[in-house]
């Protein structure tokens, strides 16, 4: 029976491309271990290969994907990766929010999760060869903190057998010397690197067609508001807000109208509400303190001035009483 590696490299012989896709979120070293395996397949003069990340925002966690595709001779095409031969899965949370396996029947995936490999796959959904490797405990193992990309890369460049361990190890050691990372985090990067060439479980599974479950509605909110379909929960955009400030929801008489207008208006999706069949959505405050990044947005909303905006350090006497 012939290996994952052994059929990438055969699609590259019979002139296919072979096609990457990953998914993770902002800081978490998606891109750095996409375009180090890209740089260390490309030493091969035989082969060409093209990166490119897609960044849904500049913010710090949240859902990034990389893209990479492999052939020999040009490549020529730089769309979207939809049928990927490899996937990528840098962040679990990125899986709450994205599909990452869509488009991926019979692929090689590589997961960064704690789960074995036949776990993972009963989880996504997924048929094909699964990589597991439990990449945030080896950060904070090596780096003190939980960066899972060098063993992702480790994981990756094994299962994939398009380059030599070797050569992606130098390329990698370059790549972090480039970037100016200090001399002990390199060090610690490619001890990282060793151990997680023995870390990484794999299992063949049987091809099996990918279904995501379907989308089960808005549940209880009102009509127009898809803040639930929004990544700003597993976020927490607080630290990205107007410095200053802070919005506070004042309702000691319980005034609320159930207009929902805040809640059709908030863009975080964070006000907390409790339908009423008789009065509407009853708004009872929100999560301000993780999520809100004072767009005001809910203070220019409400009818009846139930959101305020008060100095973040020294709050206006009598500010936590409503007149």
């Amino acid at each position: 029976m012939t290996t994952r590696a052994q059929r990438l490299r055969e699609r590259l012989d019979r002139g296919l491309t072979v096609d990457l896709r990953g998914h993770g979120k902002a800081g978490g070293g998606l891109v750095l271990a996409v375009q180090s395996f890209g740089a260390a397949v490309a030493e091969d003069p035989a082969l060409d290969v093209q990166d490119w990340p897609f960044f849904s925002s500049a913010r710090k966690g949240a859902n990034v994907a990389a893209y990479l595709r492999i052939a020999r001779g040009e490549v020529q095409m730089t769309c979207p990766v939809t049928e990927p031969d490899i996937v990528v899965l840098m962040n679990e949370a990125a899986a709450e929010e994205v599909d990452f396996a869509e488009g991926a029947g019979d692929a090689l995936f590589v997961l960064n999760t704690r789960a074995a490999p036949g776990e993972a796959a009963e989880r996504w959904k997924l048929g094909g060869t699964v990589v597991c490797v439990d990449g945030d405990a080896m950060g904070n193992e090596y780096l003190g903190r939980p960066l899972a990309n060098v063993a992702v890369l480790a994981a990756l460049v094994r299962a994939s057998g398009l380059v030599e361990p070797s050569r992606a190890r130098a390329s990698l050691e370059s790549r972090l010397h480039k970037r100016r990372v200090p001399d002990r985090v390199v060090t610690s990067n490619m001890a990282l690197w060793d151990a997680a060439q023995d870390r990484a479980r794999s299992a063949e599974l049987a091809p099996a067609p990918h279904a995501r479950a379907p989308f089960g509605g808005y549940g209880e909110l009102p009509p127009g508001a898809q803040s639930a379909l929004r990544s700003a929960l597993a976020n927490r955009t607080a630290g990205y807000g107007r410095p200053g400030i802070r919005i506070e929801f004042l309702d000691a008489s319980s005034r609320c109208n159930g207009c929902s207008l805040c809640v059709v208006q908030c863009p975080e999706g964070i006000i907390d509400f409790t339908p009423d069949p008789a009065r509407g959505t009853l708004v009872s405050g929100a999560r301000f303190d993780d999520f809100c990044k004072r767009c005001r947005e809910c203070v220019q909303a409400c009818p009846l001035d139930l959101f305020h905006e008060v100095a973040a350090s020294t709050r206006p006497e009598g500010a936590a009483v409503e007149a």
